[in-house]
């Protein structure tokens, strides 16, 4: 029987690609003078996103490799695509974040099941903290790390690990949920929690990975999926 459900963040309760249609044009118009003159904002924010969700289990540096390559925008060195992620996090990032409708009311219902709610995010604590309060989840977690705060990252053990012994509760008793088949399916599972997959990426890349026992499409079909097996 499982005491708590740990949830990642980005694209499990937090809509990025809706938030990034939101915000990005911020970045366009900082880089307008590097951008081809015929690319309209709307337009490089669809192929800017339609590259991010192709190099969706890298980094931003990578997407930008591959941008260049497209024509769409090219950093002469990497110190300028580092400061352009800086942009990203630092400007556009705070003017939005879209959260999916039913991310609250299912944290609220799994609350009411009686489970303890957790959160596991990569990510630097500012930037990962200012979407928890943008998307008002703030107060949703029994407990929240960063991974940025415990100096490893997903999918090393130390973040699960320390979650546990936060929270006190053995990871055999916990289920992780996130989007990511090797930082959140099988980090989770190496620690010992029960790993679901939410499908809102579309496409498991990783062959070498064994699969979740459980796949939702979406964090609301939790709820169902607990009564059925935690019995």
């Amino acid at each position: 029987m499982f005491r708590a459900i740990v949830f990642d963040l980005d694209h499990t309760l937090f809509d990025r690609y809706a938030t990034l249609r939101a915000t990005l044009h911020v970045f366009y118009n900082h880089y307008r003078d590097i951008i081809p003159q015929d690319l309209s904002c709307e337009e490089f924010i669809e192929k800017l996103i339609e590259i991010e969700k192709y190099y969706i289990y890298y980094d931003w540096t990578t997407v930008f490799k591959e941008c260049a390559k497209q024509g769409i925008i090219n950093f002469e060195t990497d110190e300028e695509a580092k400061e352009a992620v800086r942009i990203i996090v630092g400007k556009c990032w705070p003017i939005a974040a879209i959260e999916y409708p039913f991310a609250k009311p299912t944290l609220q219902k799994l609350r009411e099941m009686g489970y303890k709610i957790g959160l596991i995010t990569n990510g630097s604590h500012d930037a990962q903290y200012l979407k928890i309060r943008m998307l008002g989840l703030e107060d949703m977690f029994d407990e929240i790390i960063t991974t940025s705060d415990v100096g490893a990252h997903k999918p090393a053990a130390e973040p699960f690990e320390i979650f546990a012994q936060r929270i006190g509760i053995d990871p055999k008793e916990m289920m992780y949920v996130g989007d990511h088949p090797l930082n959140d399916v099988e980090g989770s599972r190496r620690v010992g929690y029960t790993p679901v997959w939410v499908k809102t990426t579309g496409t498991w890349f990783f062959d070498d990975i064994e699969k979740a026992p459980y796949e939702v499409d979406t964090v609301a079909e939790l709820p169902e999926l607990l009564a059925k097996i935690d019995k």
